[in-house]
């Protein structure tokens, strides 16, 4: 005789037993009552909308609670949801309420598809049935509750009532979590611009090392300042946490070209993710940026809003490390991991399909910009001295389609087919716009240490009575490897400009590839990242 099964059927004997000797105990001549309480959300946000379907996230939609303050039983309850046009029915029933009993039953609604079709707040009704046999008699309350699903870009960063919240940072962004259902890096749209970008880059294996890493991800910003990306401010009252506000998913801002601080936080975390990194969001009062995990395990904090300026990937990093990331540590603060918010349930819905060539119809393309006013820093002076060209001349403006390719015995890249040819002095590699506005140069030396080619060009500034006035050191990418970067602001006497030198030996040769341009030029800056992009080593 199996014992086990024995034990189990004495306990659901004596179980059954002391719920009937429970029932007989208070049904004979007591009588129930019911008293109930129904609270629902005022609002549920659509583009999140698979969330509300997922009892162990606790995002309930409306909450039922009985309690029987008799002396007699409430049998047979039977507790039916629903939500007009966008949830069918469901029930919950329980057998018994006993007197001074309590059931708290929650509503997670298995939602329709539909409701990411919607595009602004829309009515709806919760309607809720409850049916119970009490005193020997069968009963049934009816309770509507207004419900407004929000459109698919709409978020509330809290939907916690007044009497629930403390007024605190986090208990105004408490549905922070949810922005990882804006995170969306298998959106076929962001995965192309990703590839894009890495096409940009010499074809980046992100996943593969912090070079990669870090190579990709500037490929996909310069396509990004390439194409005229830029930072919008966010309305007045957008930080309250109060109401709902217009968050576009990335294809949004591919689509646009812009977005606020979390509309680019969370399209560049999608964009990192698409390439096999994790990616957080960082949201602080009045801001929010993304962290991006490089396949070490370190951790990079990017100032997405600093694509509103042209500034290179390396630059953004600087801003996200010196400033946005110490600002954050100091106060209040919540960071989403997305991967595991993901992994938890709270996913993207389903966005509509789109043509196979939609970024080609947005305008999206990898031919870089030209323009500028006058001028040129160095003027085509270093390495050997001579002269490489002169101010002034044609505007080098619009969108270049025709590309030629330099080639020394050591190194190539590319150049606008409109320009004049690059100079080659011998050690020497120079190149300047129509207009005079921008130069780019390769100074090379057989022999030479990276510090080497920072006194030589730093030497030529001072030959022709430059002036560095700032000087910011960083790393970035040229020719599929990671080097030492600085960043000057130089002035000139008639007029700030901007330098971009990355310094580096290969093959026993030290190099230094400078572009410069006047002060916030920023299509002469994209033009400068697109042509080190070129950059490759013979």
């Amino acid at each position: 005789m199996n014992t086990k099964i024995i034990g189990s059927g004495v306990l659901v004997a004596l179980l059954v037993f002391s719920i009937a000797g429970y029932v007989g105990a208070f049904g004979g001549g007591g009588e129930g009552k019911l008293e109930y309480k129904v609270y629902a959300k005022e609002q549920i946000m659509s583009g999140a909308y698979k969330v509300y379907g997922n009892p162990k996230l606790g995002f309930w939609v409306a909450k039922v609670v009985l309690h029987n303050p008799g002396n007699g039983v409430i049998k047979n309850i039977r507790i039916k949801y629903s939500i007009d046009n966008y949830a069918s029915e469901t029930e919950k029933s329980y057998p018994i309420l006993v007197p001074n009993g309590t059931i708290v039953d929650l509503y997670y609604p298995i939602l329709s598809s539909e409701v990411t079709k919607l595009s602004a707040s829309t009515p709806s009704n919760i309607r809720i049935t409850i049916t119970y046999e009490i005193n020997g008699e069968t009963r049934e309350e009816s309770i509507t509750k207004p419900l407004n699903i929000l459109g698919v870009n709409d978020f509330v960063f809290s939907s916690l009532s007044p009497e629930e919240s403390t007024g605190s940072f986090y208990d105004t962004f408490s549905n922070a979590p949810l922005l990882a259902a804006w995170v969306t890096p298998s959106d076929p749209v962001v995965r192309e611009f990703a590839d894009m970008g890495n096409k940009l880059a010499g074809g980046a294996g992100a996943s593969l090392s912090d070079d990669e890493a870090i190579k990709s991800l500037s490929g996909m910003w310069a396509l990004a300042v390439m194409n005229g990306f830029s930072y919008k401010t966010e309305a007045e009252g957008y930080w309250t946490g109060k109401f709902s506000e217009h968050i576009m998913f990335p294809r949004d801002v591919i689509r646009d070209k812009s977005g606020t601080c979390v509309d680019l936080a969370l399209w560049f975390a999608s964009l990192a993710m698409s390439q096999g990194l994790k990616s957080y969001i960082v949201l602080m009062p009045g801001h929010a940026f993304p962290l991006i995990e490089l396949p070490s395990g370190a951790i990079i904090p990017v100032e997405a809003t600093a694509i509103n300026g042209g500034v290179s990937f390396q630059e953004a990093v600087q801003v996200g490390i010196q400033k946005t990331w110490a600002e954050a540590m100091n106060g209040p603060h919540i960071i989403i991991n997305v991967a595991e918010m993901h992994s938890e349930g709270i996913v993207p819905p389903e966005l509509p399909q789109l043509p196979a060539d939609i970024l080609s119809k947005w305008g999206i393309t990898l031919q870089p910009a030209g323009g500028g006013t006058t001028g040129g820093v160095i003027g085509g002076s270093g390495g050997t001295g001579e002269t490489g060209g002169e101010t002034g001349g044609e505007t080098g403006g619009g969108t270049q389609t025709q590309w030629n390719t330099y080639l020394s015995d050591y190194f190539s890249f590319d150049y606008p087919a409109n320009w004049d040819a690059p100079e080659d002095y011998g050690g020497y590699v120079y190149l300047m716009s129509p207009d005079g506005e921008f130069e780019f140069m390769v100074i090379y030396s057989q022999g030479a240490s990276v510090q080497d080619m920072v006194y030589a060009f730093e030497q030529s500034l001072a030959d022709i009575g430059a002036t560095i006035k700032d000087r910011q050191e960083t790393q970035a990418s040229i020719a599929g490897q990671t080097v030492y970067t600085v960043l000057y602001t130089i002035d000139t006497g008639y007029g700030d400009y901007s330098a971009v030198a990355r310094y580096f030996t290969a093959n026993g040769i030290g190099f230094a590839v400078v572009y410069d341009f006047p002060a916030d030029n920023s299509e002469y800056n994209q033009l400068g990242e697109y042509i080190v992009s070129t950059f490759k080593l013979r």
